[in-house]
């Protein structure tokens, strides 16, 4: 693969070239301390939220991209010879370079002029540092004289406020303390909400420091070439106790011996008080500390994912579901949507996006889980409306002014995904608040939203599109009167499980309502206003004329109400599902994915119209929606048609995709999902959307391990009903309910399937509960 390749081995995605078509980034974290990292070290730092609690600048939109970040330079004070073991930001010839990028743990490796550098970045969980390890090893054969500089530019942690920062720049002061050997930054911002204490520190005696950005880079310089780094100059021990740019510069001096490697780390340190920082810098000048830290940080991020591991024999599949969609998930249910080199950090975690995040998570971390849902819910009214996104920290929405219509499923699908996973029945008899006043349990929560949803209905009895239903791009057509088709066949999913919880729970009456609600919603679901012949319509308009109909010039089929009426078992009724599956393989699926819809639409409403929105082939129009893939790989497993479930799962995957189309027209990063790639409508046919922070991770997850896999928690226990090609096998551990399973599957194609469980027949696909630690479990089919 061009730029990289996997090592599997050290668990690893190793970039190869510096240069890659976008920045590739990796997510270093603990939860209260995050940062994202590129393969040229370009990156940001925040503390528990990126919007009022930004700690370092990233620059969005100025030239060139990705900077500033997490610099080390290494100067040879004989030659002055100035380089980056990251490449950028010196951009000097490296004789090696390799970006090794590991769950939590960044490292690069370079070599030039017979230097061999390393450094390793990590922020630990126990710690609220970042550390930068540094190894150099002189492989010359003469003595080389060094000098290592940091560098890391302070923000003013409030991102809005950098744009009043003349008249807050005496808010802020940096100096050097020689007791730690650090830079501090006193942070006293007037009416500021967080101020806390930072240091920039290093293992070693720094020589030489800067704290002052403009002092260290200099009028006449850069952060290619900064001026404390040219020759003849050296860091001039610059401080700001008045404000300014401030900047963590400090130098150390190295002289090896050829054959002679040195370690030293630099640190990052925040706290609340100074002692906290200086206990946190004194720890890790202790030999050996932060190379601890790190082992410990490889440790805890191999144990999120060690729940579900699982041999297919086809490695791309493997890697992806032991390894990288795990993380994926872990790091897209902590940051939503909020912060990556796309997203600027201004938006805080989405109602409904948070809500599917933490579906994976229910067999991850299933205390994540409930802490992510438990934050949705907090964001609900008591009338059952809900924001579209809130600050993590606290309730407080980022907008009420965008509604939309499907806010009250999701919810659902996680608190039955998280109760089938723990058996904990209890978390729904949880109280809550509501926003805005009022308390409910979770149930009542659950409910209040589903029955807001049905609060408003159109002529036809379906659910109101409103703002929007989950594909948002359609509210270019400005009809929030629009019937949701796709809404309703969620609304009978909702019903469904919300049933089953009910029932559980002594909830009798409000089982029966969800049955009646579900049942009406499937007749009017499967009459002539919303069924086109071979696929299921899209929306019916306030004017009563469908989108995604045969009868449309544009738009006549989306992919989304095809994959939900399997999903939901709207489709069942003579074969609807399978017809509208069909269809989509015939008229969506492409050597990249599936369309969300076909043909794009050039103008709105019609083609003689002005355009509108998203260019043909883009986003929500007419591109290859990832997330809405993994549905459909979803669908197919449940009609039992494997060929084609493994088909769509398998067209996805990063890897694949760079392959498919080549990773310099993909861009993306190879070992995370986008979000989007755009369709064949475009000449760009092949290009990734926005990687990491997607609905695609969660759902992919559950679509390889549930669907695809077939392991599947219920109410009553895991069942194992697997959608595998013929003649494919897979062993797989799996935790579950404090119990360890080893699954052994054998796909013979025979159509029908022999399940035992310790070596007794198992009638039906459900195991039932656990009765021991340890089970063994077969299945032909």
């Amino acid at each position: 693969m061009k730029y990289g390749h996997f090592d599997d081995q050290a668990n690893s995605f190793v970039i190869t070239q510096p240069l890659t078509p976008r920045p590739w980034i990796n997510y270093l974290g603990n939860r209260r301390l995050s940062a994202f990292i590129s393969q040229n070290a370009g990156g940001l730092a925040w503390y528990l939220e990126p919007q009022m609690r930004r700690l370092s600048r990233y620059h969005y939109t100025a030239a060139p991209g990705d900077r500033p970040g997490f610099y080390v330079y290494l100067r040879d004070r004989a030659t002055n010879d100035l380089w980056n073991p990251h490449y950028a930001p010196a951009c000097a010839k490296l004789d090696t370079f390799a970006c090794h990028v590991q769950p939590g743990v960044t490292r690069f490796a370079a070599r030039r002029n017979g230097i061999a550098a390393e450094v390793t970045y990590a922020i630990p969980p126990e710690d609220d540092v970042m550390l930068w390890h540094v190894k150099l090893t002189n492989q010359a054969a003469t003595r080389a004289q060094l000098e290592a500089v940091s560098y890391l530019e302070f923000g003013l942690l409030e991102f809005a406020r950098e744009l009043y920062w003349a008249y807050l720049k005496r808010h802020i002061g940096f100096t050097y303390d020689k007791n730690s050997g650090s830079i501090r930054y006193d942070y006293h911002v007037f009416e500021a909400p967080f101020t806390p204490r930072m240091a920039m520190g290093c293992s070693e005696t720094p020589a030489r420091f800067d704290c002052s950005r403009d002092a260290f880079i200099g009028a006449d310089g850069s952060l290619e070439r900064p001026a404390a780094l040219r020759a003849g100059r050296d860091l001039g021990n610059s401080e700001a106790p008045l404000g300014g740019h401030g900047c963590g510069a400090l130098a150390v001096d190295i002289d090896l011996a050829p054959g002679e490697t040195r370690t030293f780390s630099y640190v990052f340190a925040i706290a609340d008080t100074w002692q906290g920082v200086d206990a946190s810098l004194a720890k890790f000048r202790q030999p050996g500390a932060a190379a601890k830290a790190i082992a410990d940080t490889r440790d805890f991020w191999a144990s999120r994912s060690s729940n579900f591991q699982a041999s297919t024999g086809y490695a791309e599949a493997d890697r992806f579901i032991n390894t990288w969609n795990p993380y994926n998930c872990l790091i897209t249910a902590e940051h939503c949507r909020i912060i990556s080199t796309d997203h600027p950090g201004v938006d805080g975690l989405r109602y409904r996006d948070t809500a599917q995040d933490a579906m994976a998570l229910a067999h991850l971390d299933p205390a994540f889980a409930w802490d992510r849902l438990e934050k949705v819910l907090r964001g609900e009214k008591q009338d059952g409306t809900a924001c579209f996104s809130f600050w993590p920290h606290n309730s407080t929405p980022t907008s009420d002014g965008h509604v939309r219509s499907d806010n009250g499923v999701w919810p659902i699908y996680t608190i039955y995904n998280l109760i089938a996973e723990t058996g904990d029945f209890a978390l729904l008899d949880r109280v809550l608040p509501y926003r805005g006043g009022g308390e409910g349990t979770v149930f009542e929560h659950l409910i209040v939203g589903l029955k807001y949803i049905l609060a408003s209905v159109g002529p036809n009895g379906l659910p109101l599109y409103r703002g929007a239903d989950w594909n948002d791009g359609l509210a270019i057509f400005q009809d929030p009167k629009a019937e949701s088709i796709m809404l309703g066949m969620q609304v009978v999913e909702a019903c469904r499980q919300l049933a089953e919880l009910a029932r559980r729970i002594g909830r009798d009456a409000d089982a029966a309502w969800c049955g009646g609600v579900a049942a009406a919603q499937q007749r009017i679901l499967n009459s002539d206003l919303c069924w086109d012949g071979q696929w299921y319509r899209r929306l019916i308009m306030s004017d009563g004329k469908p989108l995604g109909s045969a009868k449309r010039r544009e738009g006549r089929i989306f992919l989304e109400p095809q994959v939900w009426s399997v999903l939901s078992g709207v489709g069942n009724v003579d074969g609807r599902g399978r017809k509208a599956m069909d269809a989509v393989a015939e008229l969506l699926n492409t050597r990249c994915g599936i369309r969300i819809c076909e043909p794009p639409f050039t103008g709105i409403p019609e083609p003689e119209d002005p355009p509108l929105g998203s260019a043909p082939g883009t986003n929500e129009n007419g591109a290859i929606f990832c997330h809405a893939n993994t549905w459909a790989v979803i669908a197919e497993a449940l009609l039992g048609r494997p060929e084609r479930a493994s088909t769509y799962y398998r067209q996805m995957l990063p890897p694949v995709m760079a392959e498919t189309v080549s990773a310099d027209r993909y861009e993306r990063e190879p070992y995370v999902y986008n979000s989007t790639i755009v369709g064949p409508a475009s000449e760009f046919f092949g290009q990734g959307g926005i990687s990491w922070l997607t609905g695609t991770a969660s759902w992919s997850y559950l679509a390889a391990t549930q669907y695809l896999l077939g392991v599947r928690p219920t109410l009553d226990g895991l069942i194992i009903d697997p959608c595998l090609p013929a003649g494919k096998r897979a062993s797989i551990t799996r935790n579950y309910r404090g119990a360890t399973y080893e699954i052994e599957l054998e796909s013979t194609g025979s159509g029908s399937a022999l399940l035992t469980l310790n070596g007794e027949k198992v009638a039906g696909k459900c195991l039932g509960l656990p009765k021991g630690s340890r089970h063994r479990v077969v299945w032909h089919g």
